[in-house]
């Protein structure tokens, strides 16, 4: 995972110029959960080992490319049974990482909207992703919510008693840079 992190810092590193500035996520106080739902019950786990970069243009002070990279595993929903299950369904040893890249990134007073692309079980899609901010000094802020569809990323929603869990699954997170 680490040579893939530095590759992904790399990247977006090479064309930087001396006015860019990296942020780095502090995993002490980034998380992203998810929320998922069955006609009987609901359930959410949580994944708090993120790594990922901001890059922000000195000049405009904008912040102008993310990259997030996450486990699948990582996530625990506190039930180790359903998080077997989980790594099962979503094939975590084929697809095991999630990645997020936006470089179109529109800040609108207190909101933020990312535009990029979402990479999850082996399918990469466009997601356009609303968040508030807040920005001091050495501290950058994202928090948020969006929803995905399993199946739109070619995942066979199981199912409990023969009823197939929704097929909309909520995340929430809060991504925390730090200079």
């Amino acid at each position: 995972m680490y040579i893939k992190l530095l590759f992904l810092l790399t990247f977006l590193s090479t064309g930087m110029q001396a006015q860019d500035v990296k942020w780095r996520v502090d995993t002490e106080n980034t998380f992203i959960q998810y929320e998922g739902k069955h006609l009987l019950h609901e359930w959410n786990g949580i994944n708090k080992k993120i790594n990922g970069i901001a890059i922000q243009n000195q000049k405009s002070n904008q912040i102008n490319k993310i990259a997030l990279l996450l486990n699948v595993k990582d996530f625990d929903s506190n039930n180790s049974g359903r998080d077997a299950h989980a790594l099962e369904v979503l094939e975590a040893l084929r697809y095991p990482e999630i990645k997020f890249f936006a470089d179109d990134i529109q800040f609108e007073g207190e909101l933020v909207k990312f535009s990029g692309t979402l990479e999850f079980h082996g399918v990469t899609v466009i997601k356009k992703i609303q968040s508030r901010f807040e920005i001091n000094e050495n501290i950058l802020t994202f928090n948020g919510n969006f929803e995905i569809v399993p199946s739109d990323f070619g995942i066979e929603l199981p199912s409990f008693l023969t009823v197939k869990i929704k097929d909309l699954v909520q995340i929430s997170f809060q991504i925390v840079f730090v200079k």
